[in-house]
């Protein structure tokens, strides 16, 4: 019986434990790399969803300061009408989000008003309430600070609170689900 001794000399058992060694390496590299893969997906698709409730959250408290501004400004006007279509105008738009109580404390600050009790700065607050909403960006650039000019916005509005002398804080009541 012939040996094929060039087949047995090529093999060494010295390359056999090597890549039983290597191989262990060789999974933790694969698994690292795929992991890597998946991470990243996943990470992007949290990002995107976060981002998606934070801009809603932060939209539905801007445009309730608008509202609000813009609904007293009608309401400390003289013209009787200008108010009257403002407030159809937002029980259209969101029938659900008026408080009824809060309609009464608006109903009766008006007749406040129109007995003489007017406070010049109620208004002009309110103007620069608005002034500071339209200069919040509606995309997202880097260059400008949003937190410091949203904080600045819940202080105007604060301050128009209470110089309107009433209580409309703003809470998210309506969690937005997408």
């Amino acid at each position: 019986m012939a040996v094929n001794t060039a087949a047995v000399s090529d093999f060494d058992i010295q390359d056999a434990f090597d890549s039983l060694v290597l191989s262990e390496d060789n999974f933790v590299n694969k698994a690292y790399k795929e992991g890597l893969v998946h991470g990243e997906t996943v990470g992007f698709q949290e990002g995107f969803d976060l981002g998606n409730q934070k801009g809603a959250e932060i939209g539905s408290e801007i445009f309730y300061y608008r509202g609000f501004a813009k609904g007293w400004i009608a309401l400390l006007s003289e013209n009787e009408c200008d108010f009257t279509q403002t407030l159809h105008h937002l029980l259209e738009l969101c029938p659900n989000s008026l408080n009824p109580e809060f309609v009464d404390e608006v109903n009766q600050s008006r007749l406040r008003e129109q007995q003489g009790k007017t406070n010049p700065k109620s208004v002009k607050a309110l103007k620069k309430l608005l002034k500071l909403l339209d200069c919040f960006p509606q995309d997202n650039p880097k260059s400008q600070d949003i937190i410091a000019l949203l904080q600045e916005i819940r202080a105007k509005f604060k301050h128009c609170c209470a110089i309107l002398k009433v209580d409309a804080s703003y809470s998210a009541k309506g969690q937005f689900n997408f």
